[in-house]
């Protein structure tokens, strides 16, 4: 717990991020400054759930405990409880990973809106979701129904210019499918959908809360211009029952939703005033934490690895192999995104596999060690990759495909390069000749050798903010945009200015002109693994 000297007659902003592996919440004051920090890790924590890295696997498909969730956000108000802020909290808003979806029953929406003050949540919503383990994004299993809704509205480029995207495996709309063709009971049984991030909103409310826009546009089923669920796509996901399942359209960020519920101002000591936003993803809050300007682009080095980029109406054009979200406080703006799945937990598997498990060892070999400037070149899909759609480890010597380098710590190089690569390629692709600057986050932005291969193979100065709760940070500030709003977001932003960002690295522009000359060489070869 993270606390400084303030002002208690202050008003106080709290953003929660329920990410894969943990539940985390900031507290900001008036000025934006960071009053407090606390964390609930899944794992450890909450150990009787049994997740790894606050999953549950089984080849393609991974889920976690809804109760889990619940269970966590108990835990963490508890905490917060013994702070003395908790009265002086005006508003809350924050996070959840995204695409995740969460099922409740008739009986749990009766219960929520009806909790004793003497008892956990937990305790009493243990029997309120039709589905106890929640579709995360990290799940794999619905290709069928990803084609199925491409084919239903004229193919892949045709859904992508409606939503966005293209049909992907981990979007809500195909796990919705998936549930409505093979367990039929249960979604009979299921009264209300709604996402992680609005599974907070919910708990806090006492009733059941609508997702924000940029939530849905991560579901395959939202209009990405319009901000409304398509009436054709839901038919597809779900039939004619899921447009009452969802309950409501996809609100703006800011919007109030009303007030925090008796029950935690009873319990925990809340405000009766204190309000609460829409919850919005947590790719989405990271960006609003870093108040881009045009020409920044965010790079999220994390559990998944996502790159953000703000583009303003005109400047987006929706890819099949690139995201187009709607803008968590511009509604008339997008946020462009490329997500990979093998981020932190596949970079920590060849560390492990190569370097001993040691990071000192792994960073010895980043700086010391050649992989593409010597002609190898390695992907590293530990698990099922969104871009490409591939699986499997691949590695290259002069374009010829081996089982193995002649060096193996060279691996070590070759999975951050590779992954690099990929992401100036798509940017590029997305229309990121614009971009002046990069903007890290995430927990692997700690490593600053990490970094400086992103500034060498991008060619762009890398920044890092200060905090590394990019996404928890971005609901706080999200919570007081909406409780205060007698301005835009940039207006707000701009009378609290942060202590603004470190400059990490520059690029070695002479190594960018080796990566540049080995693009057609990878995409060549990358081409070769998804065939």
């Amino acid at each position: 717990m993270i606390h400084t000297t303030s002002n208690m007659a202050e008003n106080y902003y709290l953003g929660l991020d329920l990410s894969t592996q943990q539940l985390k919440c900031t507290l900001i004051n008036e000025n934006h400054d960071i009053v407090l920090e606390e964390a609930i890790n899944f794992d450890k924590d909450l150990s009787e759930f049994g997740t790894v890295h606050g999953a549950i696997v089984d080849d393609n498909v991974v889920t976690s405990p809804t109760l889990m969730w619940v269970k966590a956000l108990d835990l963490l108000l508890t905490r917060l409880k013994d702070s003395p802020y908790v009265g002086s909290i005006r508003g809350i808003s924050g996070a959840g990973q995204q695409h995740g979806s969460v099922y409740w029953n008739k009986e749990g929406l009766e219960q929520l809106s009806n909790l004793d003050p003497t008892k956990s949540m937990y305790e009493q919503l243990d029997n309120a979701f039709s589905i106890q383990q929640s579709p995360i994004w990290q799940d794999a299993s619905t290709t069928t129904e990803c084609r199925a809704l491409e084919k239903s509205v004229g193919g892949a480029e045709a859904l992508a210019k409606l939503t966005g995207s293209k049909a992907y495996e981990r979007f809500t709309g195909n796990q919705i499918a998936k549930i409505y063709h093979n367990n039929r009971k249960a979604y009979d049984e299921t009264a209300r959908i709604g996402l992680v991030s609005s599974l907070l909103s919910s708990l806090l409310l006492g009733k059941f809360g609508p997702v924000d826009a940029a939530e849905g546009s991560g579901t395959n089923m939202m209009d990405i211009n319009s901000h409304k669920w398509d009436s054709k796509l839901l038919k597809q996901c779900g039939g004619d029952e899921l447009q009452e399942k969802l309950a409501e359209e996809p609100v703006e960020g800011g919007e109030a939703l009303g007030k925090i519920s008796g029950y935690l101002v009873k319990r925990y000591g809340f405000n009766a005033n204190c309000r609460v936003m829409p919850f919005t993803g947590d790719n989405s809050a990271t960006l609003v934490s870093m108040n881009l300007s045009e020409g920044d682009c965010v790079v999220s080095l994390g559990t998944s690895d996502t790159v953000l980029v703000y583009l303003k109406k005109g400047a987006a054009e929706p890819t099949t192999e690139s995201h187009l979200m709607a803008h968590p406080t511009d509604p008339e703006g997008f946020m462009g995104m490329l997500c990979y799945k093998n981020g932190s937990l596949a970079r920590e598997y060849i560390r492990n596999s190569y370097a001993n498990g040691s990071w000192d060892e792994f960073n010895e070999y980043l700086i010391n060690k050649e992989a593409m400037a010597e002609g190898n070149i390695g992907f590293y899909y530990w698990m099922q990759e969104i871009i490409p759609f591939a699986k499997g480890i691949y590695r290259f010597e002069d374009s010829k495909a081996v089982e193995e380098f002649k060096d193996k710590t060279i691996n070590v190089k070759a999975i951050v390069e590779s992954q690099f690569m990929s992401m100036r390629i798509r940017l590029e692709r997305m229309g990121g000749n614009s971009i002046k600057r990069i903007l890290a986050s995430g927990g692997a932005a700690a490593n600053p050798n990490i970094l400086q291969l992103l500034s060498n193979v991008l060619g762009l100065p890398v920044y890092r903010q200060q905090g590394m709760n990019g996404a928890s940070l971005g609901g706080a500030l999200l919570a007081k945009f909406g409780t205060v709003k007698n301005a835009s977001f940039e207006d707000m932003m701009a009378q609290h200015p942060s202590a603004g960002l470190e400059l990490i690295c520059k690029p070695d522009l002479e190594k960018t002109k080796q990566y540049i000359s080995h693009v057609g060489q990878f995409t060549d070869l990358e081409k070769k693994i998804v065939q």
